[in-house]
This record gives structure tokens, C-alpha cells and sequence, in this order.
């Protein structure tokens, strides 16, 4: 993999400040492709827009840059998400996943990872490690804490050993299949951010 610099451009940012016109904008989208996770496709480039403009995600361009020249290599989104605690949650249990063992009720709002991938296009997925790219998303996740705290960070994912492997490789854990038991839940307290070294 090259050595790389990384930087995030926000879609946001694309629309609002820099107003760039829709057709402008997925034409920058139209440069990212992942064949593993034909949703995360469908989201970027049919939905990631329309979210930014209701406030439903934030969705973030990450570029390698690499002797001035810049590749989009990866994506990540973020929202706030939810979930509905079982009453008969141990105490033990809301420690390794809350990071505390208060009280919240069964309704407790989550940072949730929407989106999160390497761009296959050209193999500019060799630009950037899984592991740096979801360590950008806790960059930002530690950020928007500040003044919008929530305990939990919040992933869904499809039930595949290498996706397992890879979120409990960086702090997550397995909490429960989601209300449609067709993904994974996996929950990591937002204070373990603090304290978690990534490699």
C-alpha cells in the first residue's frame, strides 16, 4: 500500500458551500465503486444527496493524496441512530457496552456508521486500510460528541465472517441482529475511543 496523506471532504460541503450543481457532484460520486456491498452503491449515489439536504446522514469523501495527485479511495456516513434496549439487559452487559452501567431506559439514541467503504474503482482501494479509513469515522464521531453526546457508537453489518472479524478487530462487539434480522448489531461505548489503539 502507499504512503499516503488522507484527506475528508464532506458531501455537505460539495452542495452548500461549494454549490456545486447535482450533475457536478455525481460526477464525483460516479468515481466510486464497491462490488462487495452493492448497497453501499445505491446509497452513495441515490441517496447520499437527498439525505444531506433533509439532515438524515452525513456522508464524508475520503481522497489519498500522494505527490499532489488525489484519489477518492474510501467513504464513510454517519447519523444518529437508535435502539431499543431488552428491560432484562444485565449489568455486566450494559458495562461492555455502554462503557457504564447507568440507567438509560430501553430508548437510547447511538452515533451510527452508516456507510463505510474502500472504492474499488481503478483498485484505489489499496490506497487506504479498512482500519484507517473507520479510524477517520472516529476521528469524526469524537468530534460531533462534543455537542451531541451519545454512549454508543452503532454499526449494522451483513452476517460475514470477515465483517465480524474486522469491526470486533477494532472494538466493536456483538450486540443482536437488527429488527429485520437480515443484519448484525454491533455496539462499541464512545468513551472506548479514548483508549483504543488502532494498527
Amino acid at each position: 500500500m502507499n504512503k499516503s496523506v488522507y484527506k475528508t471532504v464532506c458531501l455537505n460541503d460539495l452542495i452548500y458551500k461549494l454549490k456545486l450543481s447535482n450533475d457536478d457532484i455525481q460526477k464525483i460520486l460516479a468515481e466510486f465503486s464497491c462490488p462487495l456491498n452493492k448497497d453501499v452503491d445505491f446509497f452513495l449515489k441515490l441517496k447520499a444527496i437527498e439525505f444531506e439536504k433533509v439532515n438524515l446522514a452525513r456522508t464524508y469523501l475520503v481522497y489519498a493524496i500522494n505527490n499532489n495527485d488525489s484519489k477518492l479511495c474510501g467513504i464513510y456516513s454517519l447519523a444518529s441512530g437508535h435502539l431499543v434496549l431488552d428491560s432484562k439487559i444485565s449489568r455486566a452487559q450494559k458495562k461492555k457496552f455502554f462503557g457504564t452501567t447507568y440507567s438509560f431506559g430501553r430508548h437510547i439514541n447511538t452515533h451510527l456508521i452508516g456507510q463505510l467503504s474502500k472504492n474499488y474503482h481503478n483498485n484505489y482501494n489499496q490506497l487506504i486500510s479498512g482500519t484507517s479509513l473507520i479510524e477517520l469515522a472516529f476521528h469524526r464521531i469524537k468530534e460531533k460528541n462534543k455537542y451531541s453526546p451519545s454512549p454508543i457508537i452503532h454499526i449494522d453489518c451483513k452476517n460475514e465472517s470477515k465483517l465480524r472479524k474486522f469491526y470486533e478487530s477494532v472494538g466493536f462487539s456483538y450486540f443482536g441482529k437488527n429488527q429485520d434480522k437480515d443484519l448484525l448489531i454491533y455496539l462499541m461505548p464512545t468513551k472506548k475511543l479514548d483508549s483504543v489503539s488502532l494498527k
